[in-house]
């Protein structure tokens, strides 16, 4: 999903699993929140250095 701005992240239940992005629309966020998803912050990316010298 490429738009941020109408996507979340969320935790599963417990923290058990990976966080997933998904739309932010009430008809797909009721039901993961219901079930015991939690919002979170996005997952941190490793930036990639080009310009490091030995």
């Amino acid at each position: 999903m490429n738009d941020a701005t109408n996507t979340v992240w969320l935790a599963p239940p417990f923290r058990q699993g990976e966080p997933k992005e998904v739309e932010a629309k009430p008809e797909v966020l009721i039901p993961l929140l219901n079930s015991g998803w939690s919002q979170c912050d996005p997952p941190a990316t490793e930036e990639v250095k080009t310009d490091v010298h030995d």
